[in-house]
């Protein structure tokens, strides 16, 4: 099995498990008896480890091991770890259980950009092209988690991470052609020289307000499609329409994006990302709450694709998985945690009051992609992109 296909696999059953993780936990837990201040706290904490584990734990393991071995032990200890939600324990247990199973089952997702932005680089993939199958799996898991509830109960759907944990395990048997072979042996310090890198920083920036607007939608979202009156189907379908529209833009993010510089691709995502959140900010028909939903092409996965495309041009090497575990601690984790927390009370206020907010979070956005464009090296595109991206179609 060639690398660029066993990647692609490894994204699709990751992705799979971080659906019913993401988007169907709160309901599971609510199914098991757990009232809402006691979900609050699970999950929060969960994202709190996850935070703490991606920044710091996981380039601790990448310089310590091989990344082979390292995706076999995460591989393997999420499938064990996830089997301690079987139990059903109280409060004071799930709490333990969720901060377990936090510093260790999403470290698969930095450990997959890691490899795919080392393929990429090397010439061995195409990093849309293999994300793109990430955003089938989620679509995926949406699918199955929503007729297992329907068919089961949402007491069930837990089933449906545990099963797609065993299956990634199972998967990861197979030894590629082609794998990296070495460790990323990142020097001390990393964090603070990734920081200091200012193309770098302000990249890092854009991506924790516009991955961090997404909490008002992760965190309410489904409800308020449910307030207004869409079915618990229809919901599930406009989750999908969402990363559907994701997983075309990471199937042709070359022919499209390929010539585009970092900056111009944050200013984009930003524009799109203030347009998304302030359609449902506004009190207007239904046809554009579920136009909104192809807008998560540009409010998620382009500024993913522009991070992906930072770390190719401006970082070293070495410190790829350093600078992939800042991203996913402080946008997708932390940055997530923090903009949810002020989201609540907005949204109990009124939801419209919490996107409204969301849209305000991302302005800072145009500022940041403006001086970082001035930053000397940063308006030309990155050869590794050059090298890995389909030439634009005339």
């Amino acid at each position: 099995m060639s690398f660029r296909v066993w990647l692609s696999a490894r994204f699709f059953l990751f992705f799979l498990t971080w659906s019913s993780y993401l988007s169907y936990w709160g309901i599971w837990l609510l199914a098991s008896g757990f009232g809402a201040t006691d979900v609050t706290a699970i999950v929060t904490v969960g994202l709190l480890a996850r935070s703490f584990s991606i920044a710091f734990v996981y380039p601790l393991l990448c310089r310590v091991t091989s990344l082979r071995r390292l995706s076999q032990a995460l591989a393997w200890g999420a499938a064990g770890l996830s089997t301690l939600y079987l139990t059903h324990p109280d409060l004071g247990s799930m709490i333990g259980v969720s901060i377990v199973v936090g510093i260790s089952y999403p470290l698969l997702m930095p450990l997959s950009e890691t490899l795919a932005t080392i393929g990429a680089a090397s010439g061995k993939v195409d990093y849309g092209s293999v994300r793109y199958f990430g955003s089938a799996g989620f679509i995926v898991g949406l699918g199955v988690s929503g007729v297992v509830g329907r068919q089961y109960g949402d007491g069930a759907l837990v089933r449906v991470f545990v099963v797609g944990c065993l299956l990634l395990a199972l998967a990861d048997v197979v030894r590629p052609a082609g794998f990296p072979a070495d460790r990323v042996t990142a020097t001390g310090g990393g964090r603070r020289r990734l920081l200091r890198n200012r193309a770098y920083a302000l990249s890092l920036g854009s991506s924790v307000l516009l991955q961090g607007a997404h909490a008002a939608y992760y965190a309410f979202g489904a409800e308020y499609f449910t307030r207004l009156g869409i079915s618990s189907i229809n919901v599930s379908l406009m989750l999908a329409l969402a990363v559907g529209c994701e997983l075309l833009l990471f199937k042709y993010a070359g022919p499209l994006l390929g010539h585009r510089s970092v900056p111009v691709l944050f200013a984009a995502a930003a524009a799109i990302s203030v347009l998304r959140w302030g359609l449902l900010a506004a009190p207007l028909p239904l046809a554009f709450v579920v136009l909104s939903q192809t807008l998560h092409a540009g409010s998620f996965a382009l500024t993913h694709i522009a991070h992906a495309r930072s770390v190719q041009s401006h970082v070293p090497k070495e410190l790829w998985a350093t600078a992939q575990a800042l991203y996913t601690a402080l946008a997708i984790s932390l940055g997530v945690a923090a903009i949810t927390a002020a989201a609540g009370p907005l949204y109990a206020a009124s939801p419209h009051w919490a996107f409204l907010a969301m849209a305000a979070v991302c302005l800072p956005c145009f500022l940041l992609a403006r001086l970082q464009a001035k930053t000397p090296g940063t308006r030309e595109v990155p050869s590794a992109v050059r090298r890995t991206d389909p030439a634009p179609r005339p």
